[in-house]
């Protein structure tokens, strides 16, 4: 049995993703550390920098310090001391194998003395958003059915015993259908949904099938104050 100390993004259900390229006020970072959401991802696509990441760190320790950060590493070059943990996506659907083992690779070769094995989470990712960033990025094939989404999720628990299973829509609201196949296959892994939640509504709908939900994009939107309230007290 997992023991929830040593895996503790098992109890999870509310997680916000922020970019340190984008810029957020101050009270928005005081508003998540009071909202009653589990933990905070530092990550992104584009312009992600190690002094940018390093620089929205700060300023979490400083405002949000009770909060379990992690992050969620997409440039070797930008990772930053001082996180609970770090996340490590698994490009499951990518057009390229670099995003599946490549880059991965190269970092361990460069970076493999120093790494906290016990702070690593590793995520098999289904980009199933066309137009976001990251599936231009990886040339994910993101046209998948519900039956072959799920195809990849059973892969992913079965044969790989990946801990954690994202399916990243990079905000756009899912399909909930493509959702709840996956979820109905997944046994081990434990399943994680991003992408357009900016209601009460919408994160009940996910939150019906997905065990964490990660909201990220809406938190950038000008009605953020309700997206955060109303998508917590949906999960809680």
């Amino acid at each position: 049995m997992m023991s929830a100390l040593a895996h503790p993004w098992r109890a999870w259900r509310h997680v916000v993703k922020l970019d340190p390229a984008r810029n957020i006020c101050d009270d928005a970072l005081v508003a998540i550390a009071e909202s009653g959401t589990d933990a905070i991802f530092l990550g992104g696509t584009q312009d992600i920098t190690y002094e940018n990441t390093n620089a929205l760190l700060g300023r979490l320790h400083r405002l949000a310090p009770n909060l379990p950060l992690w992050q969620e590493i997409s440039l070797a070059d930008a990772v930053v001391d001082g996180v609970d943990g770090y996340a490590i996506p698994v490009v499951l659907n990518a057009g390229s194998p670099a995003w599946m083992i490549g880059a991965h690779a190269k970092a361990i070769e460069k970076y493999g003395s120093w790494i906290d094995w016990s702070k690593v989470l590793v995520e098999g990712y289904l980009v199933l958003n066309p137009q976001a960033a990251v599936a231009e990025l990886t040339a994910a094939d993101t046209s998948l059915t519900p039956r072959e989404a799920a195809s990849y999720a059973a892969a992913a628990d079965a044969l790989f015993s990946l801990p954690v299973l994202y399916l990243e829509y990079s905000g756009t609201f899912g399909d909930p259908d493509l959702v709840a196949e996956v979820a109905r296959t997944t046994r081990r892994s434990h399943l994680f949904y991003g992408g357009g939640i900016d209601s009460y509504e919408k994160a009940v709908a996910m939150a019906e099938h997905a065990d964490t939900l990660v909201i990220g994009n809406a938190l950038y939107a000008e009605n953020w104050r309700t997206v955060l309230r109303e998508t917590v007290r949906a999960v809680k």
